[in-house]
C-alpha cells in the first residue's frame, strides 16, 4: 500500500525477504518481558529501504494494531523476538493503526502521527520531541530485507 507521503509504504512482514530473518509473527515484548504483540508488518521508506514503524498486532481484549517507532525496538540476543523500550502501559496510549486507512492519511497527518507516537514513547510533549532518534534505522535491520520492486525502481 503506497502512501501519499512519497516513499512511505505499508509492507506485510510476510512479504519481506525471509532468507536472513523471519519477521512475520515475531513476538514483540517490553523490556520486562511482557508481551506487546506480534509483528505484522512495517511502514517502510521505500527510497531508502528502511523501516519507519513496526506494525504490531496486539491480541489483547479487543484486537488492536499499533505502530511502534522503529528506534524503540532492539532484536533479542537470540534473534527470536523484538524488545521494545516502552512499557505495555505506555503502548496502551498509542493511537490504533488501520492499514486500510493508512493510505488515506495526508502527509501532514502522518507527520502528526509520528509526533504523537514519539511523545507517547517518552511520555513527553509532542512539540518538544526530537523525532530523528525515534525513527533511526536500527543495527539489526538489513537493507536487503525489503527490495524495491523492479517496476518501482525505474520511476
Amino acid at each position: 500500500m503506497d502512501h501519499p507521503r512519497q516513499g512511505l509504504k505499508y509492507v506485510n512482514a510476510k512479504d519481506l525477504d525471509e532468507s536472513a530473518m523471519k519477521f512475520d509473527g515475531m513476538e514483540v515484548d517490553d523490556a520486562s518481558g511482557e508481551k506487546l504483540g506480534k509483528v505484522e508488518g512495517f511502514v517502510i521508506d521505500v527510497a531508502e529501504g528502511c523501516p519507519r514503524h513496526i506494525a504490531v498486532s496486539a491480541g489483547w481484549f479487543l484486537h488492536k494494531h499499533f505502530l511502534l517507532p522503529i528506534g524503540h525496538a532492539v532484536l533479542s540476543q537470540d534473534g527470536s523476538k523484538l524488545i521494545a523500550d516502552v512499557t505495555k502501559e505506555r503502548v496502551n496510549r498509542f493511537p490504533g493503526f488501520h492499514k486500510e486507512q493508512f493510505v488515506h492519511l495526508t502527509a501532514e497527518e502522518v507527520k502528526e502521527l509520528d509526533k504523537r507516537l514519539a511523545a507517547a514513547c517518552v511520555d513527553g510533549d509532542a512539540d518538544a520531541v526530537h523525532l530523528d532518534s525515534h525513527y533511526q534505522t536500527p543495527d539489526w535491520w538489513e537493507i536487503t530485507f525489503y527490495r524495491v520492486p523492479a517496476s518501482r525502481s525505474r520511476m
